[in-house]
């Protein structure tokens, strides 16, 4: 439980940090997409105020279906070549369902040294952060972006898991 509150302890100061600054009216309004990486799936991005968006992931992730939410701010780049990259990051949290072979033991025979493990649905909660970068080419209109979605995975109540290294490109149409 302390491990917890201190994990949410350091996102909202990262956050605080990096989010210390100018910001600046956003160029569209929202987006929708695919994302194809470790979770790959369905995205739609909606502005909320200036650069500081909501994104809604409906991915697929061990034969299952999970819901995304997340908060996300964006900060433009400078690169001297190009003003259309814009970095971004934030936290939300997931839902969903997710099929586990390692968790449920039943007995195959009267002996109880002998068990098959169970393939089975569970029911998953989680935290997810993303950082990004974002390349807007609006006279098209689509934006093309990389991100790593970090997340840790509550399953079925019985078992956490973890990845730090769920990387993704998408790509999304402006409207």
């Amino acid at each position: 439980m302390k491990q917890m509150y201190l994990t949410r302890a350091v996102w909202f100061f990262m956050l605080l940090i990096l989010g210390w600054g100018q910001t600046q009216a956003q160029q569209y309004d929202r987006s929708a997409g695919i994302r194809l990486g470790g979770s790959s799936g369905l995205t739609f991005k909606k502005f909320i105020i200036d650069e500081q968006a909501v994104e809604l992931i409906v991915s697929n992730r061990k034969n299952g279906i999970q819901l995304t939410i997340l908060h996300l701010l964006h900060q433009p780049m400078h690169v001297s070549f190009n003003e259309n990259f814009f970095f971004y990051y934030g936290v939300g949290g997931h839902v969903g369902s997710e099929k586990h072979s390692g968790i449920e033991k039943e007995l195959s025979n009267f002996d109880p040294n002998d068990f098959n493990y169970v393939d089975k649905n569970y029911l998953t909660l989680g935290i997810d952060g993303m950082i990004g970068i974002e390349y807007r080419m609006l006279s098209v209109p689509i934006t093309l972006s990389m991100d790593l979605k970090p997340y840790l995975n509550y399953v079925g109540f019985r078992k956490v898991k973890a990845d730090f290294w769920d990387a993704s490109i998408a790509i999304k149409y402006v409207f």
